[in-house]
């Protein structure tokens, strides 16, 4: 299966550029139980309807915004992220509903909730395709559509359609402070070293199964046998009682009161342990394990049945500018697919901490794309028994 994206991921790329066009869902099959025929792309960039909608003076306003603990905030940054969209609806602020974690944002809506856009992350966007509650996006109302990474791009279609706007990725690793932490080797192993005792927190999700099982040498994490999940279960067991914390949201409080020393982490979370880049918070590691990182990628849908057709596709295109790409990688050191953004305005501390140079940095085997768990209701379950004997 050939795609429009080919010619450009077959062509000499200088090695930032191999970062900005790196196929990284192209292997990791993050649709490929919902999508037929992606290389199909209807007119207007995939327009949902043909239908005739009231114009965007005639819809409500107000955009109804379900997404992650902290985009959503009046902390970030005046609006950075999406400051074109204020000042085109200067007295019309989006209401913000956050969720935690993507399971419980995806149980919200599967339980009726609706809201106008929704920001899910790739690995379990098939997940809201069956829910029937999202319409395909008209990428020609979105003007930085078109600078977007094609190969996320190509990620978020199904049956050639734009159901998501890819816009930003990570990474998860172990960090640690480099003043009380002193690693073996560079691996998962930190998270459960028996000389840190007690200085140790988890991420409270069932991602703790996945590196549990990269460490172990698991051949596929993402769908384990029930023997493998078991063996998986009973190590967790075994090493809880090492754990001091497990996070919903975020670590770095506890890493910088020095409770915790080291932790499962997202890069905002280093970059926020280092006060931003100041110089004036702690000597946090964000490690690069032996078995791999997994990284990450999120992007905005549209609810079927929004009253604001037209403030959603503002509102995305203001988050798609090359000035909100610049502001997420300097401020929360998340990636953004804006291509067009300059990475010579990137601090270089960024580019080592993250491998920026590095055009294997989210290949396998170093990274490791979340993907869809085919038994995720099992994963779950099990996790809910890690936590019961901690």
């Amino acid at each position: 299966m050939t795609s429009d994206i080919d010619p450009i991921l077959a062509s000499r790329l200088d090695r930032r550029d191999f970062l900005r066009y790196a196929a990284i869902l192209g292997g990791a099959g993050v649709l490929a139980a919902c999508k037929k025929a992606v290389e199909t792309t209807p007119p207007a960039g995939g327009s949902a309807s043909a239908s005739p909608r009231p114009s965007v003076d005639q819809e409500p306003g107000i955009l109804k915004v379900f997404d992650w603990d902290g985009y959503g905030n009046d902390t970030y940054g005046d609006h950075v992220l999406w400051k074109a969209y204020a000042k085109k609806y200067p007295d019309q602020k989006p209401k913000f509903i956050l969720f935690k974690d993507d399971d419980f944002g995806y149980a919200q809506v599967a339980n009726g909730a609706r809201y106008d856009v929704v920001h899910p992350c790739a690995y379990r966007w098939p997940d809201w395709i069956n829910l029937d509650v999202l319409q395909p996006w008209d990428t020609s109302l979105i003007s930085n559509f078109g600078d977007l990474n094609p190969a996320f791009v190509e990620g978020g279609k199904v049956n050639g359609r734009q159901y998501f706007v890819p816009l930003d990725w990570g990474f998860a690793a172990p960090m640690y402070r480099a003043d009380k932490v002193q690693p073996i080797e560079d691996s998962w192993g930190l998270l459960w070293d028996e000389r840190y005792k007690g200085r140790i927190s988890w991420w409270d999700s069932l991602n703790m199964f996945i590196v549990a099982g990269y460490f172990n040498g698991v051949a596929n994490p993402w769908d384990m046998t029930d023997q493998e999940l078991q063996a998986q279960k009973e190590f967790l067991i075994s090493k809880i009682p090492l754990v001091r914390a497990l996070w919903p949201v975020d670590p770095t409080p506890d890493v910088l009161n020095g409770d915790i020393w080291i932790t499962y982490a997202w890069p905002v979370h280093w970059w926020a342990a280092k006060d931003y880049g100041s110089g004036k918070g702690l000597d946090v590691v964000y490690m690069n394990p032996k078995e791999g990182r997994t990284s990450w990628n999120c992007g905005m849908a549209l609810f079927k049945d929004t009253p604001n057709y037209y403030h959603a596709h503002d509102y995305v295109d203001a988050w798609a500018s090359a000035a909100s790409a610049l502001w997420l990688v300097t401020n929360d050191a998340y990636g953004h697919t804006n291509t067009t953004l300059d990475l010579s305005k990137v601090p270089q501390e960024l580019v080592d901490a993250f491998s920026l140079d590095d055009p294997t940095a989210l290949e396998e085997p170093h990274s490791h794309v979340e993907r869809p768990i085919r038994r995720r209701d099992v994963y779950n379950q099990l996790w809910g028994e890690v936590k019961a004997a901690g």
